[in-house]
């Protein structure tokens, strides 16, 4: 893997604002974020005395050199072609990410870092931001104790309600519409949970990614938007921050999404916990499934989503314009019993 330094574009660095030791705050998932870089993907941290909040610190800009090649890698996660879009390994300093022909990130032990430590030439300081926020940060959570689920939620009157699905079947084009009509997002693709003896939504930042075809029919023009990746043509709307939800709120619902073309309107079933509870655990971001006590805890919390959380089957039609309705029976499922 050739080994660069990246600056505000992705080629030499010329900017200030990437200059050696300058730091930058925010808020997501109930930690402070301290980038080395700026992150306009999330909320801004304006006093480091709020909180009290436990640091994250990611490292994205410094030269980096490729870790030695691990004995055995713990997951491969794969495209639809079968070919590595992710592998995982346990190394002396914590964890290996390779995204490859992309980066390789470093996880430390306790989660508490998260290091770019090699990047391919001609990958973009936008895509490493994407893979570390959405993909690398999800894991460092686990390490940290947090439970995350891949979701996407919003934060209703009455609670938060999660959607979840296979990828394309629509949960950020449905959160979006929410955020456009007024309900705000609490994360997309990863929710983090706590337990206070309920179980309680962490928001993540003010964003959902979109394709274009989605943004085309929600979006009218004057939204804020930033582009996901040079290796995706989606693209990030983002929601006003003053609107975005900060506080953990209950959980309420989860709704399961399946989308179905030839349906001509919504429809809304009720599902077991034991019919929900697969879907669940292959929607989490466990990182190490070799740490009994992290394994233990994760699937305590699991289990407790399942039982305590009500469940639903969301059938969504396959049509931009079937949205209000999509969204008229959500919220009224949300006021039943």
């Amino acid at each position: 893997m050739a080994v660069r330094t990246i600056g505000g574009g992705g080629r030499a660095r010329s900017s200030s604002r990437q200059r050696p030791g300058r730091t930058f705050h925010y808020r997501a998932y109930g930690f402070a974020i301290v980038a080395d870089t700026e992150m306009p993907e999330l909320t801004p941290l304006r006093d480091m005395r709020q909180g009290p909040l436990e640091r994250i610190a990611m490292r994205l800009c410094e030269a980096r050199q490729a870790p030695p090649e691990p004995r055995r890698w713990l997951n491969i996660s794969t495209y639809p072609d079968g070919s590595a879009w992710l592998r995982s390994a346990r190394i002396d300093k914590g964890y290996l990410l390779r995204f490859p022909e992309m980066a390789d990130f470093v996880i430390a032990k306790d989660g508490c870092e998260i290091h770019c430590v090699a990047a391919r030439d001609g990958v973009s300081l936008v895509t490493l931001r994407h893979l570390a926020l959405d993909h690398v940060l999800p894991r460092a959570l686990n390490l940290r104790g947090v439970e995350a689920l891949h979701a996407t939620a919003i934060a209703a009157a009455a609670g938060v309600c999660a959607f979840l699905g296979e990828a394309g079947t629509g949960k950020s084009t449905l959160a979006a519409s929410f955020q456009l009509a007024g309900i705000p997002v609490v994360c997309d693709d990863c929710m983090a949970l706590a337990d206070d003896g309920r179980v309680l939504a962490i928001p993540a930042y003010p964003g959902v990614r979109l394709w274009d075809d989605a943004l085309k029919a929600l979006a009218s023009g004057g939204k804020r938007t930033l582009p996901v990746a040079q290796f995706t043509a989606k693209t990030r709307l983002i929601e006003d921050a003053h609107g975005f939800a900060r506080e953990p709120r209950p959980l309420i619902r989860i709704y399961f999404l399946r989308r179905a073309p030839a349906a001509e309107r919504p429809a809304i079933s009720p599902l077991k916990p034991i019919e929900a509870f697969p879907e669940l655990v292959a929607a989490s971001f466990p990182l190490d499934i070799g740490d009994r006590t992290m394994l233990a805890r994760h699937f305590h919390l699991l289990g407790r989503v399942a039982a305590s959380v009500p469940l639903r089957r969301l059938i969504v039609p396959d049509d931009f314009a079937a949205l209000p309705a999509v969204r008229a029976a959500v919220l009224d499922d949300l006021v039943q019993n």
